[in-house]
């Protein structure tokens, strides 16, 4: 790998990133630290392709949002595509669940802040398509980052990325796409809100649900107000037409609880 591209030098590599391999850089001309995305070869391998790719990402590069980590170019250079993408220090959910279920309170107002993510994005026209635990990031001061906006075709989930030995063709099924999504039909906003509604699912509970059954958590979990069942049931219903028509609407309901849960934890506290 060389040491710098464009503007940007190489200081480390931190692993795989959306699209391919991921590394911490330093802007020479800004000071600021990013993550550069380094677009393998296969995700552009014809003009056809590069073009839809160049498309989608220069999209995503519109959005402005306190929890999408922003991509700040799409350069090249040495004859390498990459993404620079704001630098997001933290643990992305997918890490922080190898130690267990979330508290619920840090976990719904997670939710609520990808959520917000969501809306702002999907009022730009912009799709997430492949949101995970793996592709949100809670930083040292436990604000959200989403990574990876408008890329889906060609992250880990998605029909484009063609990774070594694999062949491109429907998407890979991730347990958090809906079910018209692993059918390989057109998705919408409320493709986003099911793949949420797991996410949380699975912050709460520690586990994925299973695709037959949704128990009902606040029965599992005292800790948990019993209008968050209603909430993940509506967020992961198998038909889109059952599911929150926004990410807004979604949203509120969760601050809703959390307001319960932060009320019911001052009382509890002024008790003792």
């Amino acid at each position: 790998m060389v040491d710098a591209l464009g503007q940007y030098k190489i200081l480390e590599k931190i692993g795989a990133g959306g699209v391919g391999d991921l590394y911490r850089a330093r802007d020479t001309r800004t000071g600021r630290t990013v993550a550069l995305d380094v677009v393998p070869p296969a995700v552009t391998a014809d003009a056809e392709r590069r073009a839809r790719f160049l498309k989608q990402a220069r999209a995503s590069a519109k959005l402005s949002h306190p929890n999408i980590a922003a991509l700040y170019e799409v350069g090249e250079d040495k004859g390498e595509l990459f993404l620079a993408f704001e630098f997001t220090p933290g643990d992305t959910v997918k890490t922080i669940l190898t130690h267990g279920p979330m508290n619920a309170r840090r976990a719904i107002d997670l939710a609520a802040q990808v959520g917000d993510a969501l809306a702002d994005a999907h009022g730009w026209g912009v799709l997430h398509g492949d949101l995970r635990p793996g592709t949100i990031v809670e930083t040292n001061k436990g604000r959200a980052k989403v990574r990876d906006f408008g890329l889906a075709p060609w992250t880990a989930g998605g029909p484009d990325r063609a990774d070594a030995g694999e062949k491109t063709g429907a998407a890979r099924p991730t347990g958090y796409q809906p079910p018209e999504q692993r059918a390989g039909r057109p998705i919408d906003e409320r493709a986003d809100v099911f793949s949420l509604g797991v996410v949380l699912f699975e912050m709460l509970s520690g586990k994925r649900p299973a695709a037959d059954a949704r128990p009902r958590l606040s029965t599992a979990n005292p800790e948990l107000h019993h209008e968050i069942d209603g909430i993940l049931a509506k967020a992961t219903a198998a038909s889109p037409d059952d599911r929150y028509s926004c990410a807004a609407t979604m949203v509120a309901e969760l601050l809703a609880v959390l307001a319960i849960l932060n009320d019911r934890a001052s009382r509890q506290r002024l008790s003792q």
